[in-house]
């Protein structure tokens, strides 16, 4: 059973599908798996094997809570009332806030005053980024031309880095985004003016600190939101290929202790 799910995993690494769409897909994967699991843990206690019957049942267990909260957030808008992944990335990573000033101290030696911050974005967000990308397209502030590279440019680019080239190029700065927070979540609301601002991501980790952490000890401040990816063209055999992709929300933030 469990070869044939491996067997399942390698193959989805062939195909280019939306991100979303692929985790869902092994959200699926994993719920077979975790219920054949199950099977083998009831068969062993069954059959006498208690303690590894026990010790089965528990992992399984265990792996129904960590895939009902990756089925909330890949299937849903929402977010788990009872959500412990902060809790046990601090419990694993040790102390947020040392770890943010270390961070702090790093990036003070290298005078590079913001943390880069982790961002995801939902299915609406993803439409909400495109729908920016278009805007700023029409106004001529953005040109989704490979940065005026022909082909054989691009091809030789994509041999070079082994890297798709981006229509898109390394990045556009937003030109307006601000931090709300909404639902206990620190929003990234962004457009080409502030009247047209929508949400476009939500902060999870600032630096290696968890955003919830990292917002209790600090007040954080977006300093910059760049949007990178989307279209791409890759190096094909005797031609450049094009591809569609998501496109990816980054973020620095500036902060300061909240007892300071």
């Amino acid at each position: 059973m469990f070869s044939i799910l491996d067997m399942i995993n390698h193959a989805l690494g062939y195909v280019n599908v939306n991100v979303k769409i692929k985790n869902q897909i092994y959200i699926g994967i994993g719920i077979a798996g975790n219920l054949y699991l199950g099977y083998v843990a009831i068969r062993l206690m069954q059959n006498g094997a208690w303690l590894r019957g026990i010790l089965y049942m528990l992992v399984f267990l265990a792996l129904i809570y960590f895939i009902t909260l990756n089925v909330i957030y890949y299937f849903t808008n929402k977010t788990a009332k009872y959500d412990l992944s902060p809790k046990i990335e601090k419990l694993l990573g040790g102390k947020p806030k040392e770890a943010l000033a270390a961070e702090q101290q790093a990036q003070n030696n290298q005078q590079q005053p913001y943390i880069p911050a982790t961002v995801k974005t939902s299915y609406i967000e993803q439409e909400n980024v495109h729908q920016i990308v278009d805007q700023l397209q029409a106004a001529n502030i953005v040109r989704l031309d490979y940065g005026g590279m022909s082909d054989d440019a691009v091809i030789q680019q994509a041999q070079a880095t082994g890297e798709p080239v981006y229509a898109i190029g390394q990045g556009i700065q937003i030109p307006f985004s601000q931090l709300k927070l909404e639902n206990h979540r620190l929003v990234i609301y962004a457009g080409i003016n502030q009247m047209d601002q929508s949400p476009v991501g939500h902060i999870t980790k600032v630096g290696l600190t968890d955003v919830h952490d990292a917002h209790e000890d600090y007040k954080l401040y977006l300093a910059s939101t760049v949007i990178t990816g989307g279209m791409s063209k890759i190096a094909g055999r005797t031609s450049a290929i094009e591809q569609p992709g998501d496109y990816q929300v980054t973020a620095q933030v500036a902060y300061e202790d909240r007892q300071g």
